[in-house]
């Protein structure tokens, strides 16, 4: 009896430590992150105009054979621009990284309209601000998002649930995009 309940002790110590922890998931992301971004120019790159985004884009897929490894989406408007990089590995998404610049005014909102609307402040690129977010999947899941300074959003927010539905719907989009482009 000793010997079973210690067999079962060791079966169950294992099994509870044999579940990885976030933070061996988060780094086995990033490792994946880096070999395909090492490896971009033995991809093959599939670009096509972003016709679903109002200010317009680019969308790159970058594909191992048939597999997308990769898409890079860049939207310029009027008030900041951003640039998203989606990354798969065997089919599941693994990582989105998104960079956007917030611009202080409108673009169009130059110097000469800023002093006709008596105001003291135009558009200036050097005032630009850039946040940057991580979002980590795991078995296509949403596990982990850290917003602008490494803020991390808490995974029972709605917030978070929300964003999951969101970053889905923009990826499903891109990977329609790039093929039907290829029809």
């Amino acid at each position: 009896m000793h010997k079973f309940l210690a067999s079962l002790l060791i079966i169950l110590t294992c099994f509870s430590s044999c579940k990885k922890k976030e933070s061996d998931i988060i780094a086995d992301i990033k490792k994946n992150t880096a070999e395909i971004n090492g490896k971009l120019k033995k991809y093959t790159m599939k670009t096509v105009d972003d016709l679903t985004n109002a200010t317009g884009g680019k969308i790159a897929g970058y594909y191992r054979d048939e597999e997308v490894k990769k898409i890079y989406a860049e939207h310029f408007g009027e008030t900041g621009r951003t640039f998203s990089e989606y990354y798969f590995d065997d089919g599941m998404l693994i990582q989105i990284i998104k960079q956007e610049f917030i611009y202080n005014r409108p673009q169009s909102y130059t110097e000469e309209k800023a002093k006709l609307d008596k105001d003291t402040e135009w558009y200036d690129d050097k005032k630009t601000k850039l946040e940057i977010y991580h979002y980590y999947f795991s078995k296509n899941k949403l596990i982990k998002w850290t917003g602008n300074e490494d803020k991390v959003i808490t995974v029972s927010s709605s917030n978070f649930t929300d964003k999951e539905s969101e970053l889905w719907a923009e990826t499903l989009i891109y990977l329609k995009e790039l093929k039907e482009e290829g029809n």
